[in-house]
């Protein structure tokens, strides 16, 4: 009884982060919940492996965003994380036009990264969110590291340029 206590403990204080967590990888909530299911039941088959050198949390973090990222490669549009960039140097930084002084809501952002296409929010999302190195990501991902920074350089550029999109919308409804 007592491990059944702990895991609905563990369930009710963390299950919403992992949910968050899957979201950032598929955008899609209820998959992210369905992800976040599958990963806490992963954690609780899993738990004699966890090694308290971090958090418990951030083990089930991991846990989470595994599952995110092995749906990722098995769903048919990710297939083919190879876009031929091999050999291409990393493109030149987003443009210098910076974004006006804005603060963004939680809920802004990450409905903005939702809207990056798959490839580019995988790897903003371990590069910028998890702090992964471009060589983790690359292998992660099964790609080049040259291909990881490409796609981050599109994707912080598409970011830029959709964030400036609600930037405008939200100065014409307050002039409205």
């Amino acid at each position: 009884m007592k491990k059944e206590a702990f895991w609905a403990e563990q369930y009710r204080r963390h299950i919403g982060k992992m949910v968050g967590a899957c979201y950032r990888y598929v955008a899609d909530w209820d998959l992210a919940e369905d992800l976040a299911q599958d990963a806490f039941l992963a954690a609780m088959e899993k738990a004699s492996t966890f090694r308290a050198f971090g958090s418990f949390e951030g083990w089930l973090k991991k846990i989470a965003i595994n599952q995110a990222l092995m749906h990722l490669r098995d769903c048919p549009e990710t297939v083919e994380w190879d876009e031929n960039l091999h050999g291409q140097e990393a493109e030149e930084e987003a443009d210098e036009q910076h974004l006006p002084q804005t603060e963004f809501s939680q809920e802004e952002l990450l409905e903005t990264i939702g809207k990056l296409p798959v490839k580019q929010r995988t790897v903003f999302n371990l590069y910028a969110v998890e702090h992964y190195p471009h060589s983790k990501i690359a292998e992660t991902l099964g790609i080049s590291v040259a291909n990881s920074k490409v796609l981050l350089t599109r994707a912080r550029a598409e970011l830029q340029q959709r964030l400036k999109v609600v930037a405008r919308k939200r100065e014409l409804a307050v002039s409205s």
